[in-house]
């Protein structure tokens, strides 16, 4: 998840990482978290964020 928030034009050596400050991060992370449990079966609900 934390890949597709760094754009190929901001990806160095460097900055491998997005900032704690990128608003994309939470959301993204998130999705990715929900999407596991769903798919390993493990979520208390089956409701799907968009």
């Amino acid at each position: 998840a934390l890949a597709a928030v760094i754009d190929e034009d901001h990806l160095t050596e460097d900055y491998i990482i997005p900032s704690v400050f990128d608003r994309q991060v939470v959301p993204q992370v998130a999705k990715a978290v929900m999407n596991a449990a769903l798919r390993t079966g493990v979520a208390r609900t089956s409701k799907k964020v968009e």
